[in-house]
């Protein structure tokens, strides 16, 4: 397997810049997923990167060599696609061994690398049917097959799991999780979905307006978001914002006033901050407590999991707000509900949308 390096990645298209400036270095072996919401540029990447589009400018290097000039099939490269492009009118054996009878490998070479595919993703049983026989989640397992047996640099996935069901969509990627360990390979995979990214890469690019906002492990971007868009894009469900004037500002941090009357003092640097400064406060709904004080919420509709009770309501009026509750919380549609929120749990982000750094806790002294 191989690193994967972009430098400096631009494209256009006519005037309009789809990609800006980017640049990522992806290690050997790394699990690597770039979301991001439709129009990102994710998928416009990941292209860029297989040679399938052409950068404006900017390079990309695969394994230490420079392939920003190479066809395809020259880069080390093997795509999975969200449509599975198999042959209907081949056994699953064939699709699998196809690139390889495209390079006119050895016949015992192709058919030991066709069964070591099949045997990793559990389709040797599966070899003499054709793609109408099988079901979604064992169709992407073959076209997964056919990238296997290349025996690539670096795999590319474009939303390999966008037309499975809600169950299928789980089961795979566990499989893709386990199968990224099998094979000790370097994978870059594309995807709107944040639960997928979180759940399945080693790390996250999180991209917005064709820019990269954050590139870093799961919790990395779910306890220390630099911007709001980081932190209201990754967490399920989302992280609440609510509007707050800063009140004062001392060496402990800062005061605020929330929308609904709420006060507060956070723990965050104070160098970019003002008394009378608007900012948002980000409370993910794991984060609070049901208390006899603290933030007043208006409960509007209540889901009951079972282990937990996803409670939305508002703030203020009209401020959405949701918190996760234990299942069993004695909690009323239309009633109020009072939130104790921890400050240390909290977010501030400023009127440009960053985020401002929580003050470090005071070192013990033995």
């Amino acid at each position: 397997m191989a690193t994967l390096n972009l430098n400096a990645i631009n494209k256009s298209f006519g005037s309009a810049k789809v990609l800006h400036d980017i640049s990522l270095a992806i290690e050997d072996k790394e699990f690597v997923v770039f979301v991001g919401p439709s129009g990102c540029g994710k998928s416009t990447l990941l292209r860029i990167i297989a040679g399938l589009e052409e950068a404006t400018d900017g390079s990309i290097i695969i394994g230490g060599e420079d392939v920003s000039d190479a066809h395809p099939v020259d880069r080390g490269i093997s795509m999975v696609f969200q449509s599975y492009a198999l042959y209907p009118h081949l056994s699953v054996y064939e699709n699998i061994a196809f690139p390889l009878r495209v390079q006119k490998l050895e016949k015992s070479d192709l058919d030991g690398r066709v069964q070591r595919a099949a045997e990793i993703l559990q389709l040797t049983d599966k070899l003499d049917l054709k793609p109408g026989q099988l079901s979604g989640g064992q169709r992407q397992r073959v076209a997964i097959g056919r990238s296997i047996v290349r025996e690539p640099k670096v795999f590319l996935f474009d939303e390999p799991l966008s037309n499975l069901d809600a169950a299928l969509r789980g089961d795979m990627r566990v499989e893709l999780t386990q199968l990224h360990r099998d094979l000790d390979a370097t994978m870059v995979y594309v995807t709107h979905d944040q639960i997928e990214a979180m759940t399945m890469a080693d790390r996250i690019v999180v991209l917005n307006g064709g820019r990269v906002e954050q590139f870093g492990s799961p919790m990395e971007l779910y306890h220390h978001p630099k911007t709001k868009f980081v932190a209201s894009f990754i967490g399920q469900p989302n992280m609440n914002l609510i509007p707050a004037t800063v009140l004062g500002v001392d060496a402990s941090g800062i005061k605020v006033d929330l929308k609904g009357g709420h006060q507060m003092v956070l723990p965050v640097e104070t160098a970019t901050v003002s008394v009378g400064d608007k900012v948002e406060v980000g409370i993910r709904p794991e984060h609070v407590q049901l208390g006899n004080e603290g933030l007043e919420i208006s409960v509007k509709v209540l889901e009951r999991l079972g282990g937990a009770t996803i409670t939305y309501g508002t703030v203020g009026g009209d401020t959405r707000f949701c918190a996760s509750l234990p299942g069993d919380a004695l909690i009323e549609e239309g009633a109020p509900l009072k939130l104790h929120v921890a400050p240390e749990a909290c977010h501030v982000f400023d009127a440009a949308g960053d985020v401002l750094r929580r003050k470090a806790a005071p070192e013990l002294v033995a």
